[in-house]
């Protein structure tokens, strides 16, 4: 399945295949020493990268601060791009405390709603797996007199 996946992400016919893209977390304290930490936090050591280097991208993240990724187009209504993806990469997985969703498979919700004038930035935005997302915008229903 994974050969056939490969083969669909490279039409048209003698197109290159996709190149592997992987997303390393290094923190300070990892520079210091030799462990780096996959986005879906693998643990992995420099050297276990270096046979894909030929043919992957790297992405890199920079963090200053759990909070501060990048921002981006604070008057844009819906996380795309660069903040949509420093959301992901931040927050690993829908922000509900019993909820292991993966955030590549979330939405990217604002904190602060946009409709109360919250901005689309990374620093007000977390993964929301469909049905928190949904849940978190239901209103309740008051209680029957």
């Amino acid at each position: 399945m994974v050969e056939m996946a490969r083969r669909a992400g490279s039409v048209p016919e003698g197109a290159r295949r996709p190149e592997p893209l992987f997303t390393v977390l290094v923190g300070y304290e990892t520079l210091a020493g030799r462990i780096c930490e996959l986005a879906n936090g693998a643990v992995v050591s420099p050297g276990s990268l270096v046979d894909w280097l030929d043919e992957a991208w790297v992405e890199r993240v920079v963090f200053d601060g759990p909070s501060r990724v990048i921002d981006v187009g604070v008057t844009r209504r819906l996380f795309d791009g660069a903040t949509r993806r420093a959301v992901q990469v931040r927050d690993r997985e829908c922000f509900h405390d019993t909820c292991d969703e993966p955030a590549e498979h979330c939405q990217i919700d604002h904190i602060e709603p946009w409709s109360a004038g919250g901005a689309t930035t990374a620093a007000n935005g977390r993964p929301a797996c469909g049905h928190h997302n949904r849940a978190r915008h239901r209103r309740s229903s008051p209680p029957a007199p």
